[in-house]
């Protein structure tokens, strides 16, 4: 087994040295933005009242919504939570047009930059909620990727038509889930070719449950998300039929309940059935090692040292983490990327 970490520098600390009369390498990345015609402009929604979905962000989908063979976008939007003016802190105004928005990538032959195009509106989809992430796959083996948008409240199953549209079928289809959920992936854990559903969700949360924080200097500020309890997750099975059924309990995963900011799902032991890592905030991360449909808590051995069920890592990991195969197509690695003062860590086996 392999591993390595990059431990990260905290807001406070001194920034790095650099070095003086040395030529500065070109840049990995250039922001396209622009350039693309995303135009998309992500609104917290804060308006003095410090709550807590405010500092958590969120995130979108890129898929190939209309089958050309480039992916198009799907950006997820919050919102102002309570009413109220804007503090003059705010960077930016409220975007003019609210709610999510789905792009679609105009990429022509021999074109080096895509060009996006919003296409929200004649897509029939209508996501005005707090959103907080979203999960791209074809829940009914049509040929078409359907998404799952992410919320505070009540979430969205949206169908693809087919025809460039969508439908809402989250009251049918039995996936909504009216709690905080932050992250989704589509796998199908029970192998009967239909793809499943596991919402990864954070903190029990209300707008009347909000508490009263301070900072070191006694100022008010955003509270620390260990002040509210958090909330298990939940597994749905694909009924193959546009529903979905709840085996969280069944299938073993209500059995922890953690502040889940992230999930993914791999084959992890390479036994033919799909394992699931999340990312918690504040919570130990958890490895869920699925037992032919059943699912319990894993372990990885790390240079020597056993991780029984879940990783050490446990603050601020949101999420930005994947499985990938490394090694001349070994077993998966999992990275995890943590926040202020965190480390990205590599695993392999």
């Amino acid at each position: 087994m392999f591993a390595a970490c990059l431990f990260a520098v905290s807001a406070g600390s001194a920034p790095w040295p650099r070095a003086t009369g040395l030529a500065q390498p070109a840049p990995l990345f250039i922001d396209r933005s622009v350039e693309s015609g995303l135009d998309f402009v992500h609104d917290n929604g804060a308006t003095g009242g410090l709550l807590l979905p405010e500092v958590t962000g969120a995130g979108g989908a890129l898929f190939d919504f209309d089958n050309d063979g480039d992916l198009d976008l799907f950006a997820v939007q919050g919102g102002a939570l309570e009413p109220g003016p804007r503090p003059r802190s705010t960077p930016r105004r409220a975007p003019a047009r609210p709610g999510s928005r789905l792009y679609r990538n105009d990429l022509g032959p021999g074109d080096r930059l895509p060009r996006f195009t919003d296409v929200t509106d004649r897509s029939g989809i209508v996501a005005t909620g707090y959103g907080m992430g979203a999960a791209a796959g074809d829940i009914d083996n049509d040929g078409w990727v359907d998404l799952y948008v992410t919320n505070l409240g009540a979430n969205q199953m949206l169908r693809n038509n087919g025809n460039a549209t969508f439908s809402d079928m989250t009251a049918s289809s039995g996936a909504n889930d009216s709690r905080w959920s932050t992250s989704a992936t589509f796998f199908d854990y029970d192998r009967d070719g239909w793809l499943d559903l596991y919402v990864a969700n954070y903190v029990d949360f209300a707008l009347d449950m909000k508490r009263e924080c301070f900072s070191g200097g006694s100022a008010r500020d955003y509270c620390n998300p260990i002040v509210y309890d958090p909330v298990p997750d939940r597994l749905f099975h694909n009924n193959r039929d546009g529903t979905f059924a709840d085996v969280s309990a069944r299938a073993g995963i209500n059995r922890a309940r953690a502040r889940g900011l992230g999930v993914i799902a791999a084959d992890l032991n390479e036994d033919g059935w799909m394992d699931l890592f999340v990312a918690n905030d504040g919570d130990a991360n958890q490895m869920w090692i699925n037992d032919g449909g059943t699912f319990n808590k894993g372990w990885l051995k790390l240079d020597g040292i056993d991780f029984q069920g879940s990783y050490d890592w446990d603050w601020g990991d949101i999420g930005a983490f994947n499985v990938s195969i490394l090694e001349g197509g070994l077993l998966p690695s999992v990275s995890v990327t943590g926040s202020v003062s965190r480390s990205a860590c590599l695993t392999t086996r």
